[in-house]
C-alpha cells in the first residue's frame, strides 16, 4: 500500500465516495433537545418595526460544511474566524464513525486547522492558506477499482499528522450564504498497525510512511455570523406582555435521619519505590517521601475533625508482575502489612483499625496502560495480557517481543505505576443542631446528612442563594440519592431554572409521586401543558392541587 493511497483515502472524501455503496451496518441516531419555552411572567422586550441600513459589510464568523465530505457520509463541521484585514483562521472537524456493508470502512476523526491570507480582503474573493492536519482512523476494504487490491484486502489503523500549503476563493450570496472551492498540497507522517481483512482482525505488521502530495479539497457551503447590514436608526415600538402562568408548587422530600453517620474518605494512592525483593517503608528513598504526604494528609484530615471517629482503615497492595505470580501476591501482601505498620507508629493507631489486602500483579492496569500507548508492539503485546494462559506465562512471552525491547519499555514507563499502595479511611460523624450544621457546611460539609442539610436549608429563604446552594450541594455530595436529586431539582424548579431541573429530574430511578409532580412543573415551564397535566394526575396530593390552580386560572 502506497502512502499515497491512504492519505487520500482519509482526507479527500469526494474520491471516498466511489469505493462503498450506502447500506451501512448500525442503527446510529441523534436526539436534538427541545426549545425551552418559560411560562413565567416576562419584561415586554422592544420590537423593531423601522429602519435605515448602510451598506453591506463582510461577516465575522463563518460556519462551514465541506459537501464533498458530506457526500461520503463523513460529518463535518468548521468554523472560520476573522483575525484582521486580510486574514483569517479556520478550524475544520471531520468525523465517519460509520461501518459499512462487507465491514467496509473509513473511520477517521480528522482535525485540519488553516491560517489564511487574503488577497482582496477577509471572507472575499481568492486566499492563500496555511494548514496543518492531524488524523486518527481506521479503514478496510477498500473498493477495488478505484483503489489497489492491496487496499481492498488489508485494514490499517492508525494516526497521521503533517502540514501543507493551500489555495481557494470564496463567493459570497446575500442572505448570509456562500460557497468555496478549495485545493491543498503538502507532507504528512503515517504511522499504523496492519491486519488481514478476513475478518479484519489478525494484526500483520505496523509501518510508517511519508506522504507528500494532495492535502486538502472542499466545496464548502457557508452561512456567515456578523456583520450584514448595519442599522442607522431605528424606531421601536414595546411588544405586548407575556401572560403570566399559575403559581404551581413544587415537591420536596425530607430525607431520613441517619442512625450512625458513616463516611469514607477518597481512595488515596502511594506510587512507591521499594528496595528489590524487600517490603519496608523507606520515606527518604528516592520519591517516597512525596508519595507517602499523600496519605498523610487523607488520614490526617479525618484524626483532626474532632466529630470523626475513624472504624477502619483499608490498606492495599499492588505489585508489577516481574518474578513468580506467587512470589509477587506474597511480596503485594508484605509491603500493604509494612505500610500498614508505617502510618500505625507514625499516629498511634491500633491494629484492630486495618484491614490490609494484597492485590498481587495488576494485569488490569497494564491492560489500560497498554492500550492507552503508542507502543510499536502495542497488538501482540495486548493479545498476550488479554489471553487466559498462566500469569508468569503472559510475563515470559512479554520479554520475547522485540528481542526484549518491548518488554523493557513495559518495565521501565508501565510497571511504576503497578508498584503502589491504596488506603481509604472510613469514619463516623456525631449528628449536629442546625446552627452547627450552618457552621460544618462551609468547612466540612460531606459530615453532614441529607436531613441536616434539608433542615439548613429551611433556614432560607425559597430561591435565594443560599437556598440553591444547599440543596445543589445535598447532589453533589449524595449523587446517587433519589432524594438529593428530586430536591435539588425542586430548588431549581422553584426559581424557573427548568435546564438544572432537567439535567436533576434525569439522574432519578424511582419515579414517586414527587418525581411526577416535579416533572409536571418542568414540562409545564417549557410550554408542553398537555402532558405536564398528565404528570400532575400521577404526582399525588401535590399534583392534584396543581391541576386545580390551572384550572381555576
Amino acid at each position: 500500500m502506497t502512502s499515497k493511497n491512504l492519505f487520500l483515502t482519509i482526507t479527500v472524501a469526494a474520491i471516498g465516495h466511489l469505493c462503498f455503496g450506502q447500506n451501512y451496518v448500525g442503527n446510529n441516531s441523534s436526539i436534538q433537545p427541545a426549545q425551552s419555552r418559560s411560562a413565567v411572567t416576562q419584561q415586554s422586550s422592544p420590537q423593531i418595526t423601522q429602519a435605515d441600513y448602510e451598506n453591506t459589510t463582510l461577516p465575522n464568523v463563518s460556519i462551514k460544511s465541506n459537501l464533498l465530505y458530506d457526500a461520503t457520509a463523513s460529518m463535518n463541521l468548521g468554523l472560520e474566524f476573522r483575525t484582521g484585514d486580510k486574514t483569517s483562521f479556520e478550524i475544520p472537524v471531520t468525523y465517519n464513525p460509520w461501518t459499512f456493508a462487507d465491514n467496509r470502512k473509513w473511520k477517521l476523526l480528522l482535525i485540519q486547522p488553516e491560517l489564511r491570507f487574503w488577497t482582496d480582503e477577509t471572507f472575499n474573493g481568492h486566499f492563500f492558506g496555511l494548514h496543518g492536519h492531524y488524523a486518527v482512523y481506521n479503514v478496510s476494504k477498500l473498493r477495488h477499482p478505484p483503489f489497489s487490491e492491496y487496499m481492498n484486502t488489508h485494514r490499517f489503523q492508525g494516526w497521521l499528522a503533517g502540514a501543507g500549503l493551500s489555495y481557494g476563493y470564496r463567493w459570497n450570496f446575500e442572505n448570509r450564504w456562500g460557497l468555496e472551492a478549495t485545493i491543498g498540497v503538502g507532507y504528512a507522517y503515517l504511522s499504523y498497525d496492519k491486519f488481514e481483512c478476513d475478518g479484519c482482525g489478525r494484526w500483520l505488521e505496523s509501518e510508517t510512511k511519508n506522504y507528500f502530495g494532495p492535502t486538502k479539497a472542499g466545496l464548502t457551503l457557508i452561512y456567515n455570523i456578523g456583520g450584514g447590514k448595519k442599522p442607522k436608526q431605528t424606531k421601536y415600538i414595546p411588544a405586548p406582555p407575556v401572560r403570566s402562568a399559575p403559581a404551581l408548587t413544587v415537591s420536596f422530600i425530607a430525607p431520613e435521619v441517619e442512625a450512625i453517620k458513616e463516611r469514607s474518605s477518597e481512595v488515596g494512592k502511594a506510587y512507591l519505590d521499594f528496595v528489590v525483593d524487600r517490603a519496608e517503608i523507606m520515606p527518604n528513598f528516592r520519591k517516597n517521601a512525596t508519595e507517602l504526604q499523600r496519605i498523610q494528609e487523607l488520614i490526617r484530615q479525618v484524626i483532626s475533625d474532632p466529630d470523626a471517629t475513624i472504624t477502619n482503615i483499608t490498606v492495599t497492595g499492588f505489585a508489577s508482575p516481574e518474578g513468580s505470580y506467587s512470589y509477587n501476591q506474597d511480596l503485594s501482601q508484605r509491603r500493604a502489612n509494612s505500610f500498614r505498620n508505617y502510618i500505625k507508629s507514625m499516629y498511634g493507631l491500633s491494629d484492630n483499625l486495618f484491614t490490609t489486602y494484597g492485590a498481587g500483579e495488576d494485569w488490569a492496569t497494564l491492560e489500560t496502560l497498554v492500550s492507552n500507548s503508542y507502543l510499536s508492539d502495542k497488538y501482540r503485546a495486548l493479545a498476550i495480557i488479554q489471553s487466559s494462559e498462566p500469569y508468569d506465562t503472559r510475563e515470559r512471552k512479554l520479554k520475547d517481543l522485540s528481542n526484549g525491547r518491548t518488554y523493557q519499555q513495559i518495565f521501565n514507563e508501565m510497571y511504576p505505576a503497578l508498584r503502589r499502595m491504596e488506603c481509604q479511611v472510613h469514619y463516623t460523624v456525631v449528628p449536629f443542631t442546625v446552627e452547627k450544621g450552618k457552621q460544618i457546611f462551609r468547612t466540612r460539609p460531606n459530615n453532614l446528612s441529607l436531613n441536616e442539610m434539608f433542615l439548613i436549608a429551611q433556614t432560607y429563604p425559597s430561591g435565594s442563594a443560599e437556598y440553591r446552594e444547599v440543596f445543589e450541594t445535598a447532589a453533589r455530595l449524595f449523587p446517587q440519592s433519589d432524594v438529593a436529586n428530586l430536591n435539588a431539582a425542586a430548588s431549581a424548579l422553584s426559581r424557573k431554572d427548568a435546564t438544572t431541573a432537567a439535567d436533576y429530574l434525569e439522574k432519578v430511578i424511582v419515579q414517586n409521586t414527587a418525581y411526577w409532580n416535579n416533572y409536571g412543573v418542568l414540562l409545564w415551564l417549557q410550554g408542553n401543558s398537555r402532558k405536564a397535566i398528565d404528570c400532575f394526575a400521577k404526582g399525588g396530593a401535590t399534583g392534584a392541587k396543581n391541576i386545580n390552580i390551572i384550572n381555576n386560572q
